[in-house]
């Protein structure tokens, strides 16, 4: 679905993933290296390296009038969020023990890939979920429920 004007598009890049791709590309070589040779290694660590990169570099956060849209990477692992599904927004601090990525939580599913701090989303039905962002103030601000409809709340 083509997406309507933005009224928050932010994309979030992880600050220990290129560290982390460091550590595991000289582990990687040095245990390769020494088991099976050189070259092989080359092919494995560089095969692996750029899915990692394509599937899990940065979060996109686009919002619009009727939906919110989340992705990582470039796009392959996404979920889209209907504005009138939400009924309530609010800051939250995640613990630390959540990790980052997709998961799943005591507060129902987070998506992040920095940082501690989120917006959590309450749905209609009671289900809650999470978005990771370096920016909550200005996504609560966007997806508050009552701004949809003009109304700011109190």
């Amino acid at each position: 679905m083509m997406m309507k004007e933005c009224l928050y598009c932010h994309r979030q890049g992880p600050l220990w993933f290129p560290l982390l791709e460091l550590v595991i590309v000289l582990l990687a070589i040095i245990f390769i290296w020494v088991t099976i040779g050189w070259h092989v290694s080359l092919w494995f660590l560089a095969s692996f390296m750029v899915l990692l990169a394509i599937l899990f570099w940065g979060l996109a956060v686009k919002v619009n009038m009727l939906e919110v849209r989340l992705s990582f990477g470039v796009g392959i692992i996404n979920k889209t969020i209907l504005r009138e599904q939400i009924a309530k927004v609010e800051q939250v601090r995640n613990s630390w023990r959540y990790g980052l990525g997709i998961r799943l939580t005591p507060h129902g599913w987070l998506w992040s890939t920095s940082g501690l701090d989120a917006v959590e989303l309450t749905y209609h039905n009671g289900k809650k979920f999470r978005i990771g962002t370096d920016k909550p103030e200005i996504l609560l601000n966007i997806l508050d429920p009552l701004a949809l409809n003009g109304v700011k709340a109190q």
